[in-house]
């Protein structure tokens, strides 16, 4: 199993989502986020003290798959995902190993409880 993890701008997360379930993906669990990097740092000046922002809104979207969908998976969020070319910060995909899961309600464990 893989954890398939995308971090995305709030307004892709529609697009993300019916693409998601389009392609069949067993669930989905979007968390809001606060997220910098280099590339989007900009000045704001308030009340005439300038501060450095840095940390801007994004969702972070996160699917459990089976390890023969995983890299479809991860490159269907790469593409829909705000894959917006010339853009400073368009998002993050990364796939991570899961060992195991648990399905709370029956207690299955493993590809089962995908």
């Amino acid at each position: 199993m893989k954890l398939i993890t995308a971090v995305v701008r709030p307004q892709e997360l529609d697009t993300v989502h019916r693409a998601l379930l389009a392609f069949g993906a067993p669930g989905v669990t979007v968390t809001p986020l606060l997220a910098g990097s280099l590339w989007n740092r900009h000045l704001e000046v308030y009340r005439a003290t300038v501060l450095v922002a840095d940390l801007l809104p994004r969702l972070r979207i996160d699917v459990l798959a089976l390890d023969e969908d995983a890299d479809e998976l991860a490159d269907l969020l790469a593409r829909i995902g705000g894959a917006q070319p010339g853009a400073d910060d368009t998002g993050r995909v990364w796939i991570s190993a899961v060992e195991d899961a648990v399905r709370i309600r029956t207690g299955e464990h493993g590809e089962i409880a995908v």
